[in-house]
C-alpha cells in the first residue's frame, strides 16, 4: 500500500514538473553592434522600443555607441555617440542605459585615463544624459571617481528604486586581490549622489564584480537579488557566480551568499547578469568549461523558479568563444541574450 501511494504521488507530480522547461533559442543571432563589445539594452516605457549601448573598438578611438530597435529586437540601428576618445589615453567601456520617469535617458559607463596599455592614471564612472531619445548626449555627473593605482571603478548598473530614486551599482577595487560591489543613490535624477554602500565583499578578500540586480517576484517587490562574479584566478581561485539579496529595496543586504554556478575542474564562470522573465529569474554568464581562453568561453543561462534560491536548466546560448553577456526581457516568456564574439555584438532571442 505504501509503495502504491508513492507511485500515485509521483505520477501526479510528474506532469507538473515536466512543465518547468528550459529556455531555447528562437531564430538566429541578430547583429547588435559592429565592432562592438559589452552590449547592454533595456525596454523603454512605451513598451515598443528597445534602447541599448555597446563599446565600439574600431579605429584609434573607443566609442560608446547608442543603438535602438523599434521592431522588438528584429534589427538594431546605431543612433548616437554617448562618448568617445583616443584608445591610447581614454578608456570608455561598460555602458549601461536607463530611462528616467520623465523620459530622458541616462548612460553610465567607465571613463578612465590611461598612460599606457594597462596603466590607469584616473578612474571614473561617468553619467551622460539624452533628451532626444538617444541621438545626442551631454555630460551630467561623475558619481564615482578614484586616483590611479589599485582603486578602479568598473561595470555600472542603473536601476529605479521603489521610491523613484535612482540606484547606481558598480564594482570597486580595494587592493590588487580584493574588489567589492557598491551602491550609490540619487534623488534628483542623477545630478547628485550619496556616498557608497558596500553590498557584497565586506570582510572577504575576493574579487566581487560585474553586478546586476533584479526584483522578485515583480517590480513592486522590495525583494531584490544582486548577482556577481567572485574569485581571483591569479591566486588560483577560479571565478564563480553568486548572489546576495535585499528584503527592503537595497537598504540592507544579506551577508549570506548563494551560489548560482561554480564549474568543476578549475574552470571559470563570470561576467553575469540577471533579469526577471515572468515569474522566473534568469541569470547569464560566460564560462570556459567548454573551451576558450578566459574571459572568452561559452555563454550560458540558468533559471530560478524560487526567487533566486535554487538555479537549474543550464542552457548554452553560444559556444566558445564569446564574452560579456547581457540580457533584456521582452515579455513574460522571452528575452534576448546579448554577447560579443569576434569583434561583433549579437542579440540571441530565447523563449520558454
Amino acid at each position: 500500500m505504501r509503495s502504491l501511494t508513492c507511485l500515485i504521488t509521483t505520477s501526479l507530480l510528474f506532469p507538473i514538473l515536466s512543465l518547468a522547461q528550459a529556455p531555447s533559442k528562437s531564430g538566429d543571432p541578430i547583429t547588435f553592434g559592429v565592432g562592438g563589445t559589452y552590449p547592454r539594452a533595456i525596454k523603454l516605457a512605451d513598451g515598443q522600443t528597445l534602447l541599448g549601448a555597446y563599446t565600439d573598438t574600431r579605429g584609434d578611438n573607443k566609442t560608446i555607441t547608442a543603438v535602438r530597435s523599434t521592431n522588438n529586437g528584429a534589427s538594431w540601428e546605431p543612433i548616437g555617440v554617448v562618448d568617445t576618445g583616443p584608445a591610447a589615453t581614454k578608456d570608455v567601456d561598460n555602458p549601461y542605459v536607463y530611462e528616467r520617469p520623465d523620459g530622458k535617458l541616462l548612460c553610465a559607463f567607465r571613463n578612465h585615463d590611461k598612460s599606457g596599455p594597462t596603466t590607469y592614471t584616473f578612474y571614473r564612472i561617468t553619467l551622460c544624459i539624452s533628451e532626444d531619445g538617444g541621438v545626442s548626449w551631454n555630460y551630467l555627473q561623475t558619481p564615482a571617481s578614484d586616483p590611479g593605482g589599485l582603486t578602479g571603478d568598473w561595470e555600472p548598473f542603473l536601476q529605479r528604486a521603489l521610491d523613484s530614486s535612482l540606484q547606481l551599482y558598480y564594482s570597486r577595487e580595494t587592493s590588487g586581490t580584493d574588489q567589492d560591489s557598491l551602491l550609490r543613490r540619487s534623488t534628483d535624477g542623477g545630478a547628485n549622489w550619496s556616498s557608497a554602500q558596500v553590498i557584497s565583499g565586506t570582510g572577504i578578500e575576493t574579487r566581487d564584480g560585474m553586478v546586476g540586480v533584479a526584483h522578485t517576484p515583480d517590480d513592486s517587490s522590495p525583494i531584490k537579488v544582486a548577482i556577481f562574479e567572485t574569485g581571483d584566478p591569479s591566486l588560483g581561485v577560479p571565478f564563480s557566480v553568486w548572489t546576495v539579496r535585499t528584503e527592503n529595496d537595497g537598504v540592507d543586504w544579506s551577508e549570506a551568499r548563494t551560489v548560482v554556478y561554480q564549474p568543476a575542474g578549475g574552470h571559470n564562470a563570470g561576467a553575469p547578469q540577471i533579469i526577471r522573465v515572468g515569474d522566473k529569474l534568469v541569470a547569464s554568464f560566460g564560462t570556459d568549461e567548454d573551451g576558450g581562453v578566459w574571459p572568452q568561453g561559452a555563454i550560458k543561462v540558468m533559471v530560478s523558479r524560487d526567487g533566486g534560491v535554487n538555479w537549474t536548466d543550464k542552457t548554452t546560448v553560444v559556444a566558445p568563444s564569446a564574452a560579456w553577456a547581457g540580457m533584456v526581457g521582452l515579455d513574460d516568456s522571452s528575452f534576448f541574450v546579448l554577447y560579443e564574439t569576434g569583434g561583433t555584438s549579437y542579440a540571441q532571442k530565447m523563449a520558454f
